[in-house]
């Protein structure tokens, strides 16, 4: 458990195992402990760290500067840890960080992998008129309606209620309406997704009943994308990470090991 100066503030990171470098990003309902089920299994094969993004957890966001400084958040916190390059592991919010980070800076980026998300993306039509409907139609729906599979918290209601809990720590539980800072400061066009990509390998994962970030969608991206891989999580919503812990770590491994081993 640590903090480190970055942008004025003290972002909260936990750093677990050793091996190649791997960051983890969480979305609006997420925060380190997210993770809970992915550190123990990622940190045999890699240094695994774990993030507060700031206004999330353990981070506060003192000086404001909110979602725009996300991507600098990390880059100051990987050059304050000496690592030169990494993969990155985001879901649904923590996407804008992660393609913002792997666009900016491809050369330290060894892998990433986008978890129910196209965050900060400006998608070609018809799939940006795509994104801006299914936004609006699940503007008001519960947390739970919206991050998880339908019939999840039937199934384990135990789990549908930590990922409550987890999300509580985070002020943007009050209102995710009012988060600061845009996300990203700065739109990322799919040509400047296409350009990365030459360069890092993607995979695309999504479960297949994610209504916020809906599989066709994530889907009919990842084509338009060089080289890119997709995977479809059977039986999770937006939060397959949590909700099929086993499927998504071993889908994420996969992908990571053959990327490293081909750098």
């Amino acid at each position: 458990m640590a903090t480190a100066n970055v942008n004025g503030m003290d972002m909260y990171y936990e750093v677990h195992g050793d091996g190649p470098a791997i960051v983890f990003a969480h979305g609006v309902g997420g925060n380190h402990a997210s993770w809970y089920q992915q550190v123990p299994f990622f940190s045999r094969y890699y240094k695994v760290i774990t993030v507060d993004q700031r206004g999330f957890g353990r981070s506060e966001d003192v000086n404001g500067l909110g979602r725009g400084a996300f991507v600098s958040d990390v880059k100051e916190l990987l050059d304050q840890l000496g690592i030169g390059e990494t993969c990155l592991v985001a879901q649904s919010m923590g996407g804008s960080t992660c393609m913002g980070f792997t666009t900016s800076y491809p050369e330290r980026v060894s892998a990433l992998v986008m978890a129910d998300t196209l965050a900060g993306i400006t998608m070609p039509e018809p799939l940006k008129t795509q994104q801006q409907q299914n936004a609006e139609a699940t503007r008001d729906l519960s947390q739970l309606e919206r991050v998880v599979g339908k019939g999840f918290p039937e199934r384990n209601p135990a789990m549908a209620e930590l990922y409550l809990e987890v999300a509580s720590f985070n002020k943007s539980n009050e209102n995710r309406f009012n988060m600061s800072g845009s996300m990203p400061p700065i739109q990322i066009t799919f040509d400047q997704v296409k350009s990365a990509a030459e360069k890092v390998p993607m995979l695309f994962l999504v479960g297949e009943n994610d209504i916020l970030q809906p599989a066709a969608i994530v889907g009919a991206a990842s084509k338009m994308v060089p080289n890119a891989q997709l995977a479809i999580v059977p039986d999770a919503g937006h939060s397959c990470y949590w909700e099929q812990p086993d499927i998504f770590n071993y889908q994420v491994h996969r992908f990571l090991s053959d990327a490293l081993l081909h750098e």
